[in-house]
């Protein structure tokens, strides 16, 4: 675990992670430099007063949230590493990906880039011991250290961007094993130690809560308070006595509903002076009733204008238009065949009819009223000129009389009355004078507002006066939108009734006491409102003493003091101990005589070391091999990171290094047991660790992820296919058939030979690796793997007899051939390497055999 003691009591840890947060910072800044400067208490008040103030955050504070507060077991996964950059030789053009298994092994060859990753994320991360972090040497000046670490904190994908320094305080709790960590344990001088440093923190912790303190009294003699003094006749109002009982508790909703004050306030205040000031309110209501009447008439004028102007009254009036010209046209085309033959001109025009129509008047009314208009009888006359009528002038009024009175005339009348009517439903719009008067009538000012009524009826006028012009629907104007101040006056009026209702009311009662403590109260909500910033200013102030007294609280040292008596047998916690042990125990390791004890108390410092039990001397280092010194260490770690209460990953470089067989497969179970609920990351170039991780993950369930890295020409650190000889036999051969083959064909057909045979010679090699592990894995049923030590015969050895002769020969021929192009040829007569098609007929056959001898081992099972 990074930058934390080895180990601490579950009680410790409970205690520490209900103390202030703040002191966990001066915790951190106490191990970082021994000593607090003039600055560090500066900070420490800050933070201690964002602390009572509730906004300071957890993470702020790396070093006691790691080493003291047990927290919330949260899940941590390294799902990625990217854009490497100036890190050893770091330079892989794709991300090293982890994948979801919850065991990895990141496989590669020496000088493969394991280290270099291993490196980056002890950096990264925060180890104890992370040394140097070189960039390329082989490549002076290249590019500045940088990486991306893509993760998962609780679920949720995060990604960090580390930038040559500082660690990430999210991966801070990562845990990585390599040799280094020998050396936190078994110094230069043979001894292990594990020293808690709390001990030595608290006396140093009680001295800054003491200094923190004194910071806080002065900072809040600074703060003196600047409250202007409310009029003496407004406090007694609600208003001013809330604005005396203000406190840090007042809220800012409380501030809003006293402090707030508005033009509609202003209003209103205004009206409570004028109704104290009106002595005949019953008049003064009467005259806003009128004033009323004469704003809803002006606006009921406007909106009935509005309407009669619209565009679909325009379109009605249009259309009328057409149609009266329309049947006035056949009309007069009638006319003009009916009296084509006159002697005058004008017969059947508008003025012939009108004057057609006035003889008709006189003759019904005056002349003839007995007879029917014409009057032909014998003896009649004419009515306009009271010449007797010859025969001829008879006839002549008779077709007179039919024109008038035919059908095409009869619409032509009708439809110019249609026209006419419609016309009318536009009214004469007031002229500017009377529009003046209904505007002072109605109480408007002569301001902008008057302005906007004349101009809207100006409007109206216009629009109505290109009526005339107006033929089609296609000239009619763009319409009037109804204008703003309708909305106004229409709000101005309500205003107005509301407002009489309240003079009624006055005149009904004397209710002036009333109006005076509303009055009064307004304008002590203005006068707030005025000092609305003095009053925000002061709550602030209010609110800082207030925080500065609970921070004040926080720096209390009582706790520390008592603490300290009881820790220093309590941080030798059995429990690190017991943990050492079982993991001795677990590894196999438990003949080894080590021991972790107390080795001495000096000055608040509980120092724990390992050491040979029943020995003489305590050099480790010398007594012990390698190979359990390695051990030794792995079981001290596990020991240490195993008291953690989150899920954070582990890392291993090459932990199997100097272990004999019995202590690598210790490891290896050890850390599948470790992965069940963590994610564990192991870097490894041996095949046998490998191998191990693989068999032991297969007998809990659980698949590992292997990934494959691998030196290129541009640099370390490339991830790369997973080896051959990791894959199940099955899977790599359809890989082969899917992908490898279908490249070698194109390779033929578009390069030739010389392209193509090396390509082929790699892929018979690799052919080849697949008969082995399907012999190995199929057809001996994986009873012996290379690299184990178990061999497997539990529901396995009995498939074994399931081998017919025929699958003997089978891979016996298929080895042969393809073994000979693992050897040097003849010139004289080199082994042709096989073709595309031949490939793909042995690949089928071998992937054919093993879906039949997977049936037969079935059949056998169900027997």
């Amino acid at each position: 675990m990074a930058n934390n003691m080895n180990d601490v009591s579950v009680s410790l840890q409970k205690w520490f992670s209900e103390r202030p947060q703040w002191l966990h910072v001066a915790a951190t800044r106490l191990l970082q430099q021994s000593v607090l400067t003039a600055k560090d208490v500066s900070e420490l008040a800050t933070l201690c007063q964002q602390e009572a103030d509730g906004k300071l955050a957890k993470t702020t504070c790396s070093f006691p949230a790691s080493v003291f507060s047990q927290g919330a077991a949260g899940s941590l996964r390294l799902c990625s590493i990217s854009e490497v950059e100036g890190v050893n030789a770091l330079a892989p053009r794709k991300p090293l990906e982890f994948g979801k298994s919850n065991i990895t092994i990141v496989y590669g060859n020496n000088g493969s880039g394991k280290s270099g990753y291993v490196r980056l994320l002890k950096h990264v991360c925060g180890a104890r011991e992370t040394g140097t972090l070189h960039r390329n040497v082989y490549k002076p000046g290249s590019a500045v250290q940088k990486a991306c670490i893509s993760f998962e904190q609780d679920g949720v994908p995060k990604s960090h961007t580390w930038s040559g320094q500082g660690i990430c305080d999210d991966l801070n709790s990562v845990d990585i094993f390599d040799t280094s960590f020998g050396k936190v344990f078994v110094s230069s001088e043979d001894e292990v130690s594990y020293e808690p440093l709390v001990l030595s923190f608290f006396s140093s912790l009680i001295l800054a809560c003491e200094k923190v303190a004194s910071a806080l009294d002065t900072e809040a003699n600074r703060h003196q308070s600047k409250k202007p003094n409310i009029p003496a006749d407004k406090k007694v109002t609600p208003e001013g006595i809330w604005c005396e009982a203000i406190s840090a508790k007042t809220s800012t909703q409380d501030i809003d509903k006293h402090c707030a004050f508005g033009s509609a306030d202003e209003t209103e205040m205004q009206t409570l002076q004028q109704r104290l000031a009106e002595q005949a309110p019953a008049e003064k209501a009467k005259r806003l009733r009128k004033q009323k009447q004469h704003i809803d008439t002006l606006v009921q004028d406007a909106q009935k204008y509005l309407e009669q102007l619209s565009d679909e009254n325009f379109r009605q009036i249009v259309a009328a238009q057409k149609k009266s010209i329309l049947k006035k046209r056949v009309a007069d085309t009638a006319a003009e065949t009916v009296f084509s033959g006159s002697e005058l001109e004008g017969i059947g025009s508008d003025v012939w009819k009108e004057l057609w129509e006035a003889a008709r008047n006189y003759s019904v009314s005056t002349a003839y009223k007995e007879a029917d208009y014409p009057n032909i009888a014998d003896g009649s006359r004419c009515v306009l000129c009271h010449q007797p009528l010859t025969h001829e002038a008879r006839e002549r009024l008779i077709s007179f009389e039919k024109f008038v009175k035919g059908e095409m005339q009869k619409a032509a009348t009708e439809a110019a009355k249609e026209y006419e009517t419609a016309c009318q439903t536009i009214e004469a719009l007031p002229t500017s004078e009377t529009l003046k008067t209904r505007i002072d009538a109605a109480g408007i000012p002569q301001d902008e507002v008057a302005s906007q009524v004349t101009d809207f009826f100006a409007q109206l006028q216009a629009r109505k006066d290109l009526l005339p012009g107006i033929d089609s629907e296609e000239a009619i104007p763009d319409p009037l939108l109804s204008p703003k101040w309708i909305e106004e006056a229409s709000a101005q009026s309500k205003s107005l009734g509301e407002l009489a209702a309240k003079y009624d009311e006055d005149a009904k009662k004397d209710n002036r006491e009333e109006i005076k403590k509303k009055l009064n109260s307004l304008q002590a909500r203005k006068w707030l409102s005025e000092h609305r910033a003095a009053i925000d200013e002061e709550i602030t102030r209010l609110n800082l003493l207030n925080q500065i007294q609970k921070a004040k609280k926080s720096t209390n040292t009582k706790a520390l003091s008592q603490k300290k008596g009881e820790l220093a047998e309590a941080l030798i916690t059995e429990a690190f101990v017991q943990r050492f042990n079982a993991e001795l125990m677990a590894l196999g390791a438990s003949q080894v005589k080590v021991e972790l004890v107390k080795s001495k108390v000096s000055k608040g410092r509980v120092l724990h070391k390992l050491q040979l039990r029943g020995a003489s001397q305590n050099g480790l280092a010398d007594v012990l091999s390698e190979g359990e010194n390695r051990i030794v260490s792995i079981a001290a770690f596990l020991a240490d990171v195993t008291g953690k209460s989150n899920h954070a990953p582990f890392i291993f470089d090459d932990p199997i290094s100097s272990l004999d067989q019995t202590y690598e497969e210790a490891v290896v179970q050890r850390l599948i047991e470790l992965s069940q609920d963590k994610q564990v990351i192991v870097f490894t170039h041996r095949l046998s660790l490998l191998g191990l991780i693989q068999e032991y993950s297969k007998k809990v369930d659980r698949e590992p992820e292997i990934i494959c890295i691998q030196d290129e020409t541009w640099g370390t650190g490339e991830p790369g296919d997973t080896p051959l000889f990791v894959k199940r036999p099955d899977k790599a051969l359809n890989s082969l058939i899917n992908d490898r083959l279908s490249k070698a064909k194109k390779l033929l057909q578009e390069h030739g030979k010389d392209v193509y045979e090396p390509y082929a010679k790699s892929l018979c090699s690799d052919f080849r690796i697949i008969i082995e592990r399907m012999i190995e894995f199929e057809l001996m049923a994986d009873v012996v793997g290379r690299y184990r030590r178990d061999i497997n015969t539990k529901n396995k050895i009995k498939k074994l007899a399931l081998i017919s002769e025929q699958d003997c020969q089978y891979f016996d021929d298929l080895m042969t051939k393809y073994s000979r192009y693992e050897h040097s040829q003849p010139i004289e007569s080199p082994v042709e390497l096989p073709k595309p098609d031949d490939l793909l007929t042995d690949m089928t056959a071998l992937k054919n055999w093993r879906e039949e001898y997977v049936k037969r081992s079935v059949s056998a099972v169900a027997g």
